[in-house]
Parts: C-alpha cells; sequence; structure tokens
C-alpha cells in the first residue's frame, strides 16, 4: 500500500516544469477511422502550471513528419497565467496514423499558418467567408442562415432557412378545430466569434418568427469552416420558450435550396441507408417498356445510375426523345425514421401526388445527396436515428431548383408533447417523484444538433455517398491519449487502467462489466429519442425485466450520481471510442434537456424523473459546469462554452429558490443570511462554475467567491460537519455562516458524489487555502466514524477515504476503503448477467437483476481514483 502523500509528488512536477527549458511534447490518437477521408478537427491539450504561456501555442507533426497548419488559443489558463488547457484546430489528412505536438514560443507559431487561410470580407449586408474552394455569404439579418454557398466559383446551395410548425393540440380527432402555425428562424445577430487561419466560426442568433409576429423558439447556429476543408459544420441550438399545453411542434427542421442546371436525367438524389447501404435514383430513371439508344449503345440506363452524363436530349434521335419526353419525373423524395429501428424511403411525382414505396429499413445514417452532374449538395445530421423522430425530404427536384430539407422533428412523426406524463403526483415515499405545483415545465429546456454541409462539384456515384455517410456518421476525432491526459492531471486525479496484482486487476474487470453493460443497455433498452438520447435509466425492475420507466424518480437518471463523469474518466483512462460516444451523447443531453436556459429556473436543472424537467427539484448540482468541461476541453465545443457560461452566476437563484426549502424549511431552520444551502451537492456545484469561469476568463472576482467560502466555512464550529445539513449563505460575497446550535452537527453523503469530490480536488491544485486544506482532509478522514456516530448511516464514501489515507499516508484506513468498496454495496459478489427470454420479454434480454446506476456510476468512480491515490499490492 503507497505511503506518500500524491499531491505533494504532483506540485514537485508542476514546479519543477516552470524550470524545464525542454518543449513540451506528447500524441494524440484518433476516436474514430482515421481512413475515411480528412479530417476537419478541433481539439484541447492539457498542460502543467507554467509549461505554455499564453503567447505560446503548439505545432503539430504526423507520424511521418509532416507538419500541420492549425490554429492555436487558450481555453483555460493556471492561477499564474499560463495555459491550462490549449485550443486546436487542424486538417488531418486521411490515413494519418498517428499526431504528435510540441510546445512552440510565439515567433513558431507563425509556421503554423496554411499556404491559404481562410479569409473573411465583412460588409454591410453580410458576411463572406472563402475557405479554399468554398465560399459562404451569411447575411446579417433577415430570413436565411446562408443565402448562398459556392464550390469552385459555381452556387450549389442558396437560401439555408429554419423551419417550425406547430399545432394547438396533441390531437388531430378533430382537424376543424385544431390550429396550426408556421415560422422561420429570423437572424437577429450575427458575428465572427473565431477567426483563425485554418478555423473560422461564424455565430448566428435569432428566434423563430411567425406570420402573426409573434417570435419565440431563440436558436443560436454556428457555422464551422476549415482551411483545406470541403464541408461546412452546422451546430444549431434552440431554448424551448412556448406552453406545453398549447404549442405542440409537429415540425421543425432546416432546409437548402439546391439549384439544378441539368437535364432531368442528369439530376440525382441519394439516401445514405446505413451499414454503407446507399438509395440512389436519378430525378428521371432511364428505363420503361423501351431501352434508350444512341447510335445503337444500349447502356445508357447503367451510365446514368453511377452518374455519369447521359448526353442532352437533341443528340438523341426523334424515337428516343420521345422516350425522354413521356418517362415519369419524380419531384419529391423522403427518408422517414419514424422510430430508432424503422425508417422508410418514398417518392412522388408531385406535391398532389401521392407517396410511392420504395425502401423500408432499420437505421439510415442521416446523410441525403441532391444535385445534377455539375454540382450539388450533401447533408448529413449526426445522431439521426438516435435522436428519432427524424427525416431528410428533397422537393423540387423536377424544378430549377431543388429543396433538401433536414428535419430534426419529422413532420411526418406524432406532434412533440413536452407536458409531465401525469396530473397527479406520486410522492417521494411511493416512488420516488419530488413533483411540485407549477414546476413540472419544459419552458426553458434546450436541445442541439449537429449537421454538416457537403458541397459536391456533380453527383459522382454511390460510392462517394457511402463515403461522405461513414465519414459523417462515424464523426472521428482526435485526443490526447490516456497517457499524456494522465500526466498533465486533466480534470484531477484519476487511474490508468493497473492490473499489476489480481487486486487490481479485479477492480478493472468490475470497472469493464459495468461500461460493457451499459453500452449494451442503452440498445437493448431503445434509450433513443429527440429528448431522450444520451441519458441513462436510474433503477433496474428485475420483476418486469425492464428499467422503472414509469416509476417517478426510478426513471431517467438526469445525471443524478455524477454518471456523465463516470463515462468521461473511463474516456479518459482506455481511450475506448464507444466509451466517448456514449458520454458525448449525455453531455449534450444532460447539459441541454434536463437544464434550464430560460425563465423562471435558468442555471439550473431538474431531478431524475419519468419526464426529464418533471421533477420539483431544480438544483445547481444538475446543471453545474462540471458535467460539461469534459467535452469542452476535450474537443474545444463552443456551445458547450456557452452552457457554462450561462451558469456562472447561477448561485444568485438562492434569492428565489431554496433548495432545502421542503426538507428543511426556513420556518424551522432560519438564518441571517439572505439565503440557505448544503455545502454539498450545492456549495461544491457552485465552486465548479466560479472554477471554470475564473481559468477561461481570468476573472479573480470567482476566485475570490471560493476563497470565501473555504475560509468561512472552516471558521465554521465543526466545520464542514456543522449545523443540521442547511448553512446561510450570501450570494453576493460568497459566505457561508451558520446561526443555529454550535453543538449540533451532521453527514451529508451526497456532498462527495454529485461531481463535489471531482471537483475539489482539480481546485486543490489551483488554490492554496491553508485552514480549508485543513477542514478538508479532516472532513475525510472523520466522515464515516460520524456518519455511524451520527445518522448510523453506512454509505460508502470511499473517495474520501482513499483521500485521507493518500494524504497521511495511512495504509489502515486505505484497507478500509477498499474492503467498504467491496463489501458495502455486496458488490464482492461476481457480476451476473443473466438471459430472460420470450415469452417473458417483448424480445430476449440480458440483465442484471440487482443493476443500479447510482451504484454503478459511484462505485466505478471511486475505484478510479482509489487504483491511483492507493492502489492494492
Amino acid at each position: 500500500m503507497r505511503g506518500c502523500n500524491f499531491f505533494v509528488l504532483f506540485l514537485f512536477f508542476a514546479v519543477s516544469s516552470v524550470f524545464s527549458a525542454d518543449a513540451v511534447r506528447g500524441d494524440l490518437h484518433c476516436v474514430g477511422d482515421a481512413d475515411v477521408s480528412d479530417m476537419a478537427v478541433s481539439f484541447g491539450i492539457p498542460f502543467l502550471q507554467g509549461e505554455l504561456q499564453a503567447t505560446g501555442g503548439v505545432s503539430l507533426l504526423t507520424s511521418d513528419g509532416l507538419q500541420l497548419a492549425s490554429d492555436c488559443w487558450p481555453l483555460a489558463f493556471w492561477p499564474d497565467g499560463s495555459v491550462k488547457w490549449e485550443g486546436v484546430a487542424t486538417v488531418v489528412p486521411k490515413g494519418c496514423e498517428g499526431l504528435h505536438f510540441s510546445t512552440v514560443s510565439a515567433d513558431g507559431l507563425a509556421e503554423n499558418v496554411p499556404s491559404e487561410p481562410v479569409e473573411i470580407t465583412h460588409l454591410e449586408e453580410r458576411i463572406v467567408v472563402r475557405a479554399g474552394d468554398l465560399c459562404a455569404y451569411v447575411p446579417r439579418s433577415g430570413d436565411c442562415l446562408m443565402d448562398s454557398l459556392s464550390l469552385c466559383g459555381k452556387v450549389v446551395a442558396g437560401a439555408a432557412v429554419l423551419h417550425c410548425s406547430t399545432q394547438d393540440s396533441p390531437s388531430v380527432e378533430d382537424v376543424s378545430t385544431l390550429h396550426s402555425d408556421k415560422y422561420v428562424g429570423r437572424v437577429e445577430k450575427v458575428c465572427v466569434e473565431r477567426a483563425g487561419g485554418v478555423r473560422v466560426v461564424v455565430r448566428i442568433d435569432g428566434r423563430y418568427v411567425g406570420e402573426g409576429g409573434r417570435a419565440w423558439l431563440p436558436f443560436t447556429v454556428r457555422l464551422y469552416f476549415f482551411a483545406g476543408a470541403d464541408r461546412v459544420k452546422m451546430v444549431h441550438s434552440f431554448v424551448f420558450d412556448g406552453d406545453a399545453d398549447v404549442d405542440f411542434i409537429n415540425g421543425l427542421g432546416v432546409s437548402f435550396d439546391v439549384p439544378l442546371r441539368e437535364s432531368l436525367y442528369n439530376r440525382h438524389v441519394a439516401f445514405a441507408t446505413g451499414g454503407g447501404g446507399v438509395w440512389a435514383e436519378p430525378v428521371q430513371p432511364l428505363v420503361g417498356r423501351r431501352v434508350l439508344t444512341l447510335d445503337g449503345d444500349k447502356g445508357w440506363q447503367e451510365r446514368q445510375m453511377r452518374g455519369e452524363r447521359i448526353p442532352e436530349r437533341e443528340v438523341f434521335d426523334s424515337k428516343n426523345q420521345h422516350l425522354l419526353d413521356s418517362w415519369a419525373c419524380w419531384d419529391g423524395f423522403r427518408l422517414n425514421q419514424t422510430s430508432s429501428d424503422g425508417f422508410t424511403i418514398r417518392k412522388r411525382t408531385r406535391s398532389d401526388r401521392p407517396w410511392i414505396g420504395t425502401f423500408s429499413g432499420s437505421r439510415a445514417s442521416g446523410y441525403a445527396f441532391v444535385g445534377d452532374v455539375s454540382g450539388g449538395l450533401g447533408v448529413g445530421v449526426k445522431d439521426f436515428w438516435q435522436s428519432y423522430p427524424a427525416a431528410l425530404q428533397v422537393t423540387g427536384a423536377a424544378g430549377s431548383s431543388a429543396r433538401l430539407t433536414a428535419w430534426l422533428w419529422s413532420p411526418e412523426a406524432a406532434p412533440m408533447d413536452l407536458r409531465h406524463y401525469d396530473v397527479t403526483a406520486h410522492d417521494l415515499e411511493a416512488s420516488y417523484e419530488d413533483v411540485q405545483e407549477g414546476m413540472s415545465t419544459p419552458y426553458g429546456v434546450a436541445r442541439t444538433h449537429v449537421l454538416t454541409l457537403v458541397p459536391a462539384s456533380g453527383y459522382a456515384g454511390k460510392e462517394e455517398v457511402a463515403v461522405a455517410a461513414a465519414a459523417l456518421e462515424g464523426d472521428a476525432v482526435w485526443v490526447c491519449t490516456p497517457e499524456y491526459l494522465h500526466r498533465k492531471h486533466a480534470f484531477g486525479v484519476w487511474s490508468l487502467p493497473k492490473r499489476e496484482t489480481s487486486a487490481q486487476g479485479r477492480v478493472e474487470d468490475r470497472l469493464n462489466d459495468f461500461l460493457d453493460y451499459y453500452i449494451a443497455a442503452v440498445d437493448a433498452h431503445k434509450w433513443y429519442g429527440f429528448w431522450n438520447y444520451g441519458d441513462f435509466m436510474h433503477t433496474y425492475d428485475a420483476v418486469r425485466h425492464t428499467w422503472k420507466y414509469d416509476v417517478g424518480g426510478y426513471a431517467w437518471d438526469n445525471t443524478e450520481l455524477a454518471s456523465n463523469m463516470w463515462l468521461w474518466y473511463s474516456f479518459l483512462r482506455t481511450g475506448r471510442e464507444d466509451i466517448f460516444r456514449l458520454a458525448v451523447a449525455m453531455s449534450r443531453h444532460t447539459a441541454e434537456c434536463d437544464v434550464y436556459h430560460a425563465g423562471p429556473f435558468a442555471g439550473l436543472g431538474s431531478r431524475h424523473n419519468v419526464t426529464h424537467w418533471g421533477c420539483g427539484a431544480k438544483e445547481a448540482r444538475i446543471s453545474q459546469a462540471a458535467w460539461n468541461r469534459f467535452l469542452y476541453y476535450l474537443t474545444a465545443d463552443e456551445r458547450s462554452g456557452d452552457l457554462m457560461s450561462e451558469v456562472k452566476d447561477a448561485e444568485q437563484m438562492l434569492y428565489d429558490i431554496d433548495p432545502m426549502r421542503l426538507a428543511l424549511p426556513w420556518s424551522e431552520y432560519p438564518c441571517s443570511a439572505p439565503a440557505r444551502l448544503r455545502i454539498g451537492p450545492d456549495w461544491l456545484a457552485y465552486v465548479g462554475n466560479w472554477m471554470t469561469e475564473w481559468e477561461r476568463t481570468g476573472d479573480t472576482r470567482y476566485r475570490d467567491r471560493i476563497i470565501a467560502g473555504m475560509k468561512s466555512i472552516a471558521a465554521l464550529p465543526n466545520g464542514i460537519f456543522t449545523g443540521p445539513g442547511v448553512l446561510g449563505f450570501d450570494p453576493a460575497t460568497g459566505v457561508l455562516s451558520y446561526d443555529g446550535d454550535p453543538d449540533l452537527q451532521h453527514t451529508n453523503h451526497l456532498l462527495s458524489i454529485m461531481g463535489g469530490f471531482q471537483v475539489m480536488i482539480e481546485l486543490l491544485e489551483m488554490v492554496d487555502v491553508a485552514c480549508w486544506n485543513d477542514v478538508w482532509l479532516s472532513y475525510a478522514r472523520d466522515y464515516r466514524n460520524k456518519a455511524r456516530e451520527l445518522s448510523h448511516s453506512k454509505f460508502p464514501v470511499t473517495r474520501l477515504m482513499a483521500y485521507a489515507a493518500a494524504a497521511t499516508g495511512d495504509e489502515e484506513l486505505a484497507r478500509a476503503a477498499w474492503d467498504e468498496l467491496w463489501h458495502v454495496w455486496n458488490n464482492d459478489r461476481s457480476f451476473v448477467v443473466n438471459r430472460v427470454d420470450v415469452p417473458e420479454v417483448p424480445v430476449a434480454v440480458d440483465e442484471n437483476p440487482w443493476i443500479c446506476t447510482n451504484d454503478a456510476a459511484t462505485w466505478s468512480l471511486a475505484a478510479i481514483y482509489m487504483q491511483e491515490v492507493i492502489p492494492q499490492p
């Protein structure tokens, strides 16, 4: 058992690095398939304090020695002003086997500039962005996100417009009383958010506006342009600020006008159908009773299907011209993903004629193309089938301009119904459900989609469609290797996989058991859908052989015991692609759908429930920045940055919403401070928000709030144990206080298991407040015994024990921590997976009868930390 102080070792390495004259070097690995296509990527690289100054950056080399052009910018800073996380953008060539980086000075950054950097021209009415052969025109106002997109001087896409339609009832039984409205996205503000030589980000803000003038659904769209890349990334986020009882969205999408210049039979529509498959047909197929011929050549249909140009009508004789004039032309095409396991493709000749069937499948890739042999546009929607109901539609293919629409909510689906699942509350005691009057509202929740636009110089056949779809569906990224991230303490202290002893191997086996089970559970139990994808369920029902999807607080997890941190730390240590995909989806979901971005609860999130926003507990621990830091710092994702900025002052909500208003009423536990909170999870959630804002902006007011809180807690009669579980708090100063019985003590196991422990461990590397260090160590060392003495609680908070054991060298405490980890939750038993077969279940399913996400996440996070600081011999 290791008895040295882990944190003293870290300090030695951090200080020694300041005096190193050598460049800092490291490696990145591809998460996904690097062989599909060139990749325009952004990522973050962490550094120890003093290793990289704000004026410096990094240089990138491929495994075969090719230096890549790149942009560099700081994402976060250490207290001394050096860079904690550096953002990097580049285009990685197809087939690259590895990337290496090294720090360079400001002079060295000059070598990173691309030969043809992205150009920005600011005009009075629009912004023009040129990236190699691409040129985009972005209006500063109006109803278009882009009014044209050209490739090699030819316009391949015209107006890009956001669409929304609603109805005032979820039912269409009485059409005569149903009222519908249509809206378009109205641009209110456009800016160049980041301008580099390699990457330019244009941000567009606005609202959806109806014919009657109503403006709602505030949106943000970001357009990403990269030097040397032939694609445009689009990130669309919107906030629902309507009335759930009357605003039922029945269509939400973005459309692109695509000019068509060629003959009908030289126009093509294609859909990627998943697994490398492609459905593709010409607007006018050259097939009928007779065969098209030219000088005896009968192979025109084959050439047409390959995307080759067919001669103009005038070249053919009158008999063949008659065939061209008589064969049917198809104006509309639609792929509709109605569930996670089913889509259909249909087409029609005119808007007033019926759709006819062509193909049905399971999971479409979410990529469509429309164009002709001299130009066209492909559009891909990330997580398409996972976020059903969605659709891809082409209209006007027989006219001079087609419209390609990516429906984020398919108009063919039932309308979006955001009402709470019941009209009565089902009680904490009965259903673990904390529903409160007027608080089960979706007003202010949000959703983000990632799309990619692929301009083309012409239809190039099914193979090219399949390649484009695979690249977008895989969405490969580059991330620092686990070994480098571990050396730099990215996101604090955690372990690389350890199997040096049988005891360590046993831990790794159980960590993998949990991960593999949940990865399989997502698909087995269909945790998919527009508002659901990314979340886990809370607790399993072994009698019904399904998760408790319909039982109050046992349904959707909503980050309850840091399930997203569990996934992210698991990815950091392993680099596994399947974990990364799941962690990204959970970050997108929990930060958008479980959190309020507008309205009376803005800055807070909702506790677990059957509907994501159904619980009356609106708390900062669900919305805390700590959940979003991983995606932001690893991928330099601007949307995640928005979400962290939104909560930087979330403590101000304490003036209006007391998290303990029901459990510990103010009338029974008053205080002289203007607000009340718990040290954990409330104060620690705010600490994570402040730490993030401080390191991102350098604004020391947020550091000062942290230190004020630390010092005031240390001055309390019993430190962190003080009081009945709630303390006074002044949001203006960050000071905590207590007016009650100085002998009253409590233990709160929630303090360290909802993200607070990880936040504090990382924060201790940024601030040094002696009185707080003593109080925190005392809390970690004494919690177990106090909890058993004061509340008879045996809830295992083994991370606290491990921290104290590592800090003091107490080997007996370390052994006790491991003993608790394995035995208190009965995790010493085998991880059982039983097969339950039909007809007991609708389809055969593998189940662990005692599985619970709270236990899996908490146990795993504890084990990951303990493997590092107190590894077993």
